[in-house]
């Protein structure tokens, strides 16, 4: 229940575009610690996507005061100019 409320509060965060991986890790001492991952898109400067971090983790903190650690790692889409690259692009192991 936690993890689909904190997904819903970064998803409604401006500027993050997508939410990975969320998991609260519950201490013994009735602490959390939240660790999420948030898609940024690619045109979006890198002194905004720290502010959008931030913001971000404020939200969390408004959710869980509990959560003595917020750890979110961004991912940026790097930029794609070929949907459908050509299939050498691809590399294919095989086990010998």
């Amino acid at each position: 229940m936690q993890s689909t409320t904190i997904r819903e509060a970064l998803l409604a965060t401006p500027g993050v575009q997508s939410v990975g991986a969320v998991d609260v890790y519950e201490l013994t001492t009735g602490e959390s610690i939240v660790v999420a991952r948030l898609g940024f898109g690619p045109s979006t400067p890198m002194a905004d996507t720290v502010f959008l971090i931030e913001a971000a983790r404020a939200r969390i903190h408004e959710l869980m005061p509990s959560a003595v650690d917020i750890v979110l790692e961004p991912e940026i889409a790097a930029p794609r100019d070929d949907a459908n690259p050509p299939t050498d692009f691809f590399v294919i192991r095989g086990a010998d």
